[in-house]
């Protein structure tokens, strides 16, 4: 059996050199996600997981007092799983794998120096991980369905609903003699797994009870579809009255500005279950 012991400068030499291993025998996949996210606008969230699972890491700093270095042979079957997932990737043309495997190789390399203890204090940072495998294209067409339906419904009900005559088309609506193709330019693909990252990171940056934090999991796609709503009948009135340049411009800044939205609204969510007098934080922060 391995002892334990602390760690040391030593130690950081040996982790980043078994990370860049890690890297360098999965290139191919790093470089393939580097391009997906440059070159797909609704992949742009992928650059900023490094800095959420950078943060959830160094809010959990603390808990390295119980991870003691301690090399362990646990790393090889999460090795092995990466090299078969990244294998059968390549000879089934399934992407998702091949990432799946880059990100596993990753993980390993933690595992290979502090065991899997590692896994268990920093939990959230390797799950925060997951979020750099683009979503499969098969994917992305089952949501889009529902959410295009979803946001020409809304839209052409609330502007009923101020007086402003409208008429569907399938995805379009037509507003003050124009066509806005609403199913298309606003059904929130572009967001949603930013959103679906920042739910994430919020939920497992704040001390909350597992209850609380499964309960805002649970409630987040619903707060996407009302950040969306929100943004949908100023989007929708921007294309029918402006130019297209302006209107796309809006379109943009409106989305983007559907993350502090989301925030604003797991806050309220938070106030109101302590409202209710429900146990919503751990009592390390009521002591903070």
């Amino acid at each position: 059996m391995n002892a334990y012991r602390t760690w040391n400068s030593r130690d950081a030499w040996v982790v980043g050199a078994l990370i860049a291993a890690a890297l360098y025998a999965f290139w191919p996949a790093w470089t393939d996600l580097y391009l997906q996210a440059e070159r797909r606008t609704d992949n742009g969230y992928i650059f900023l997981v490094p800095v959420v699972a950078a943060y959830l890491a160094w809010l959990r700093r603390s808990r390295m007092q119980f991870v003691m270095r301690r090399p362990s042979l646990s790393a090889l079957p999460i090795v092995g799983a990466a090299v078969a997932l990244a294998w059968w990737g390549e000879q089934t043309d399934t992407r998702a794998a091949v990432h799946l495997g880059a990100v596993l190789a990753l993980c390993s390399c933690a595992v290979a120096v502090a065991g899997t203890e590692v896994l268990r204090q920093f939990f959230p940072v390797f799950l925060a991980l997951l979020f750099l495998i683009p979503v499969p294209a098969e994917v992305r067409k089952w949501l889009a369905g529902p959410l295009q339906s979803l946001a020409v419904g809304v839209t052409q009900e609330v502007l009923d609903v101020l007086g402003i005559a409208t008429e569907r088309a399938g995805n379009s609506i037509q507003i003050a003699g124009r066509s806005i193709f609403v199913g298309e330019a606003c059904d929130g693909m572009r967001m949603v797994f930013a959103l679906a990252l920042t739910f994430f990171a919020f939920v497992f940056s704040v001390p909350l009870r597992p209850m609380a934090r499964i309960a805002l999991l649970v409630a987040s796609p619903v707060i996407a579809i009302v950040c969306n709503v929100v943004r949908l009948v100023p989007t929708a009135l921007a294309y029918a009255y402006e130019s297209a340049q302006d209107a796309e411009r809006f379109h943009d800044v409106a989305g983007w500005l559907m993350l502090p939205l989301a925030i604003v609204m797991l806050l309220g969510l938070i106030r109101f279950m302590r409202w209710l007098d429900l146990p919503v934080f751990t009592w390390r922060f009521l002591q903070a």
